[in-house]
């Protein structure tokens, strides 16, 4: 892999992005510019043709038409860009197999090392596995004994190239566990912390709930209003809820109007409260248009709380929460439900 002609392209895909986004009036936001990059780059075909024909018809590049360019052409990136990181890690290293493998004595241990990590990535490496990789080799190139001059400029290179792909590496895996609209975790994030918090909570016999919002009528304030209004209100129902959780409790976006928090060391009348704290302040806050300052009422939620039971499957505690919430919802709305409720108990809210 040559990095530094990698290094070249990125820029000066970035000097033909961000002018043509100025041109057509765009914003730059990651969405956008994951967009116009990838048109620049050329590497999409479709996507090209696409806006080569938007081009034609003059038509307007709208926030809501770019949103329809991300979702069709690069919402399903992450993974993709992590599996390229993956393959380049693997030709770096079999090129420094090819310039040690005529030496002996210290390069033995290293060049195992090396044979060892080309193995493991083969495999659907996990992202934890692929980080300590790299950051074994680079360890070990740094370590390694004086050979001679050519040798040694190459295990520069070659840590420089590691260093430069870890960098990469580390950006790619953080931007696949954000939502890009909220700013929060997304689903994938939520799965992977939630088997953390879980496996905690049976080690330490803890207590750990779940919280599952969902914004009331979203899909009819998205028809009044537009989506964009209905982007301003996704974004704010997340600072808002943001700012109300605290310490360890963690937030993410479940997926449309839903957002899920993991509550560590909560047990289900604490979850509760946390929960009857966010409802409140949303049935109690009033909503502006950013753009244009008009008045838009008052968005309110409802919230389902469950509590984690030893042992069951993941899938099994997410579906109690769902229930709850579904309670919350047929129950009139801007509620909170807990899994007692649906035994007959009283609602919240």
């Amino acid at each position: 892999m040559n990095n530094k002609k990698s290094v070249e392209e990125i820029h000066n895909y970035v000097r033909l992005a961000l002018p043509l986004m100025s041109k057509h009036n765009i914003p730059v936001t990651p969405r956008n510019y994951a967009v116009w990059y990838e048109y620049v780059s050329g590497k999409n075909n479709e996507l090209c043709l696409t806006i080569d024909n938007m081009f034609e018809k003059k038509d307007i590049f709208s926030e809501e038409q770019n949103e329809i360019l991300y979702k069709r052409f690069c919402a399903e990136k992450d993974e993709e860009e992590l599996r390229k990181l993956r393959e380049d890690l693997q030709r770096v290293l079999v090129s420094v197999i090819s310039e040690v493998s005529g030496l002996s004595g210290q390069t033995e241990k290293y060049e195992t090392l090396i044979s060892k990590s080309v193995d493991q990535l083969s495999e659907d490496a996990s992202t934890e596995k692929i980080k300590n990789v790299v950051s074994e080799i680079i360890h070990e190139t740094k370590s390694i004994g004086n050979f001679g001059k050519t040798l040694q400029d190459k295990l520069k290179e070659t840590t420089d190239e590691l260093e430069a792909l870890q960098k990469e590496f580390e950006h790619a895996k953080t931007a696949s566990l954000v939502d890009f609209l909220t700013g929060v975790a997304n689903r994938k994030a939520f799965d992977d912390t939630l088997a953390k918090c879980v496996s905690e909570a049976s080690t330490d016999k803890s207590d750990l709930c779940l919280l599952l919002i969902d914004i009331d009528h979203f899909k009819k304030f998205n028809d009044d209003y537009g989506h964009i209004v209905g982007d301003e209100v996704l974004k704010f129902v997340t600072k808002k809820t943001k700012e109300i959780v605290r310490g360890r409790d963690f937030l993410a976006r479940f997926g449309g109007e839903e957002f899920v928090v993991i509550l560590p060391q909560t047990p289900l009348s604490g979850a509760k409260t946390v929960a009857e704290n966010i409802r409140s302040f949303f049935s109690e806050a009033e909503l502006t248009a950013v753009a244009t300052s008009k008045k838009l009422g008052k968005v309110t939620v409802s919230i389902g709380a469950a509590l984690y039971r030893p042992g069951e499957p993941l899938e099994t505690f997410i579906n109690r929460s769902d229930q709850a919430l579904y309670l919350a919802k047929n129950s009139g709305r801007n509620r909170v439900a807990t899994e007692t409720d649906l035994a007959g108990g009283e609602t919240g809210g």
